[in-house]
């Protein structure tokens, strides 16, 4: 079944929340600053998942004590998390291993401590993480997101002095229900009448009938942000052409696009003859768009 828009809404609402308090924790670990922002949170299909993340990844699982039959994961590129294990060890990371992962554990621990930390707050409980497992490996779906015909994927973007990567969340539907204290049969019973009115009259945002036709024609400014990076006065000044500013973001990792400076979806750079674009791979959806654009408004 279909994780319901509503759901999806919540859920990124309280992102933001979530992955401060995760910076707070690990940059505690680290013993320096260490920030996960820019969250996108969307509803995906599970398919599409198992065609994208075929590459090994470092894979954080682990559930709510209270729920450990859905499990969620945290899932590392290679190279985020080389980075981030070179706060740990200096000099190169030629393989990543068991001891590696072993160094570079209380960080993990870490993120994990922050959500779960944030979640209790949210519920006004105690909330601790079960059955966690820390692997470098190509990710196995466990039974419950294999089940699922859609996952909430939030991707999250790390940034510091030496690191400058992402990280995606996945979860299940009940554990999305359970972080926002609701009982996921409730829902199924509002989304089933909620598509029902659908159906049979003017619902949809974007509905003739509900006042919104007039503002579709209004033109928005889209914008794509590659990366930013952070120089000083001097360098600024002595910058001339030629001159190569190196940006906070590996080659490869998606890009930013923006309505009127809010983060509505990423994609990877196309060349299409002789213009750039954006390839789309992860996009909010159009209530969560309109909502992005009414926090401009």
């Amino acid at each position: 079944m279909p994780i319901s828009a509503d759901i999806v809404s919540k859920i990124s609402a309280l992102q933001n929340q979530i992955w401060q308090t995760v910076s707070l924790t690990v940059s505690e670990a680290t013993g320096q600053a260490i920030n996960f922002g820019s969250p996108l949170t969307t509803a995906t299909d599970t398919a599409d998942l198992y065609a994208e993340l075929t590459s090994p990844k470092l894979v954080i699982q682990f559930a709510f004590a209270s729920m450990p039959e859905h499990p969620m994961v945290i899932l590392f590129p290679q190279e985020t998390f080389a980075d981030l294990a070179r706060l740990t060890r200096a000099g190169p990371i030629e393989t990543i291993d068991e001891n590696l992962i072993a160094e570079v554990r209380p960080i993990l621990e870490g993120i994990v401590q922050g959500l779960c930390l944030t979640v209790g707050n949210i519920r006004n409980e105690a909330i601790v993480a079960s059955g966690l497992s820390i692997r470098f490996q190509i990710f196995s779906f466990p039974p419950n997101l294999q089940r699922a015909d859609e996952l909430l994927r939030t991707g999250v973007a790390i940034a510091c002095d030496s690191i400058h990567g992402t990280l995606i969340w996945l979860m299940d539907d009940e554990t999305a229900h359970a972080i926002l204290g609701m009982d996921p049969a409730d829902t199924d019973q509002d989304g089933f009448a909620q598509n029902l009115d659908s159906a049979t009259g003017p619902t949809s945002p974007l509905g003739e009938d509900n006042g919104l036709e007039i503002l579709l024609d209004i033109p928005l400014e889209i914008s794509v942000e590659l990366g930013r990076v952070k120089m000083l006065i001097k360098d600024v000044v002595e910058l001339g052409a030629g001159s190569i500013v190196e940006i906070e973001k590996a080659a490869g990792e998606p890009v930013d696009v923006l309505v009127n400076g809010r983060i509505v979806a990423r994609g990877e750079v196309v060349v299409i003859e002789d213009n750039f674009g954006v390839r789309i791979t992860e996009i909010l959806s159009p209530q969560d768009r309109l909502m992005k654009l009414n926090e401009v408004a």
